[in-house]
């Protein structure tokens, strides 16, 4: 859901150089973020919902 994320993980290959660099990634989160909320405005058949990872708000150790 992070394109910074996902653009860090892309061309690495190197299973361990691949989980070192996700480790660097989310070693810096604190809180489980969550979802934005859904507005009720929007037309649903233009485009697929997209889908969240529910998070819960709180601080993370």
């Amino acid at each position: 859901s992070d394109p910074n994320f996902a653009d860090k993980i892309r061309h690495i290959r190197d299973p361990k150089n691949r989980m070192a660099v996700v480790w660097a990634h989310c070693k810096t989160k604190m809180v489980c973020e969550p979802d934005d909320p859904k507005e009720e405005g929007t037309d649903l058949d233009s485009e697929e919902p997209k889908k969240g990872h529910g998070g819960c708000g709180h601080t993370q150790p």
